[in-house]
């Protein structure tokens, strides 16, 4: 069957009027994208996860009457509206095509669906760039996940505490962990997680759940990885370094770099702060238990 596109560009505010526009006109899917090519792969922590300008784009079967569309979609004020005939396509795959696979450190890649990673001895997670909980280019994920790529992971447990699409616990997996335990206040992150554990063969070793829903004994993680804000990581100071054991540590990011000296006052009694990576005025914060609670 031969397939028609029909794109607009918009706000985040907008989006859902926009997707509904194009449902009720008869749309057979309705795909989001950024319209300025940044592809959002994990929201920042506390971000609505979908960009600021987007691209709305609804496919249709080939005999829609695309000028009716166009005019709908133009009273109702949405800019760059354009129209591709796909031909017979196989247009689920359509937006994928412009994704490539991203490097994060020395050997750890993030790979979408249908393309491969040539590097030699590369680690690749296998996830799709997504609304939600996708893959990995906010800065507070990327310095995660290069601190990752530089540790000897083998035997360890590891605690993902916000884990969102769960990829810092699948990348820690693939670099040898031995087990992972991911947490999150949200439901859908604990479905993502699940999902994309199962996708990259780690969901016998993956563990997810919400704070209720898990039990992390004192001391029983080699090391903790908070990928969330500089408030709640206060908040959470005592539960996070309970988890530790002695010499174990600490990872925490979501931090701006005018919050570094107030979120690390809520730790020092115990960790040893050793690193500060920054990226795009974010901060990730590595440190070792010296001593217990």
């Amino acid at each position: 069957m031969n397939w028609k596109a029909i794109a607009a560009d918009t706000t985040r505010d907008s989006l859902e009027s926009l997707e509904t526009l194009l449902w009720d006109q008869g749309a057979v899917s309705v795909t989001v994208t950024d319209a300025g090519d940044n592809p959002l792969y994990e929201p920042g922590p506390g971000q609505v996860p979908v960009w600021k300008k987007v691209t709305v784009t609804g496919l249709f079967e080939d005999d829609v009457d695309s000028d009716h569309i166009r005019d709908q979609l133009g009273v109702e004020g949405f800019d760059a509206i354009h129209v591709e005939d796909l031909g017979d396509r196989i247009w689920e795959r359509e937006w994928l095509d412009k994704f490539k696979p991203m490097q994060f450190g020395q050997n750890l890649w993030i790979c979408p669906g249908g393309q491969e990673v040539e590097a030699h001895d590369a680690v690749v997670i296998n996830l799709d760039p997504g609304l939600a909980f996708g893959t990995g280019t906010h800065p507070t994920t990327r310095l995660c996940l290069e601190w990752l790529d530089t540790q000897v992971l083998a035997g360890k447990c590891v605690i993902d505490y916000g884990c969102g699409s769960g990829i810092l616990g699948i990348a820690a997996l693939l670099l040898g962990a031995d087990r992972v335990i991911g947490v999150d206040n949200d439901s859908q992150a604990i479905t993502a997680s699940r999902e994309n554990a199962l996708r990259n063969g780690v969901a016998d070793r993956f563990e997810a759940g919400l704070p209720e829903e898990i039990h992390i004994e004192d001391g029983s993680a080699d090391i903790v990885v908070a990928n969330i804000l500089a408030n709640p990581l206060r908040q959470l100071s005592q539960k996070l370094i309970a988890m530790l054991n002695v010499r174990g540590h600490l990872v925490m990011s979501g931090i701006m770099s005018h919050q570094k000296s107030w979120v690390k006052e809520s730790y020092q009694q115990y960790i040893l702060f050793q690193e500060d990576r920054e990226l795009d005025d974010w901060i990730c914060l590595a440190g070792e238990k010296q001593n217990p609670l």
